[in-house]
């Protein structure tokens, strides 16, 4: 698909039908996940409006200006207490400086509408999100599944275009954590 002519927003509510339209792109963007990563990565529909009516949390929204229609979505907060399990004493002692500036950010998630894949709304969103964190001198972090790491290379991409825009930055994973079974079914 050619780059589509684009408008980017931010907000810090979605309601009406930016939420319905927030909530098709998400849901496509994210429901393959479903049967590739152990971890939920697709929130409910409940989760979702929770977080789409948290103002808290900064809603990032890509529109396809010729036809008005969200194409891309994605979620962004420098309060570490909207997301779910996430250690904030990590954070604090990992960077304190940012801790107490409150300059470490979290991405929930970005999402591209299929239609808009490889048009440059991916791009657009990482890009206005890692502005605000390189204009404050401050961390942004995410978690990615194994799958988005290994076959989309999603780390590496992200890296790419940060750097692309001058931002010199590098990434590291942070943590990992692994899940195992035991089948029994087999014995």
């Amino acid at each position: 698909m050619p780059r589509a002519s684009t408008v980017l927003e931010t907000t810090s509510r979605l309601s009406g039908d930016d939420l319905e339209q927030a909530w098709k792109v998400y849901e496509l963007a994210f429901a393959g996940l479903a049967r590739r990563a152990v971890q939920q990565h697709l929130m409910t529909r409940e989760e979702f409006d929770e977080v789409c009516a948290d103002e808290r949390v900064v809603k990032y929204v890509v529109r396809d200006a010729d036809l008005g229609v969200l194409c891309g979505f994605a979620t962004f907060s420098n309060d570490l207490s909207t997301v779910y399990q996430l250690s904030e004493d990590y954070y604090a002692h990992r960077w304190p400086r940012q801790f107490a500036e409150g300059t470490i950010w979290y991405i929930g998630c970005v999402g591209v509408h299929p239609a808009y894949r490889s048009s440059g709304v991916f791009v657009t969103l990482v890009e206005a999100m890692c502005r605000v964190v390189h204009d404050q001198r401050g961390v942004a972090s995410l978690d990615i599944c194994r799958y988005n790491d290994e076959q989309l290379a999603l780390p590496r991409l992200i890296g790419r275009i940060v750097n692309s825009f001058g931002h010199e930055t590098t990434g590291e994973r942070l943590d990992e954590q692994t899940y195992w079974a035991y089948d029994f079914a087999s014995a």
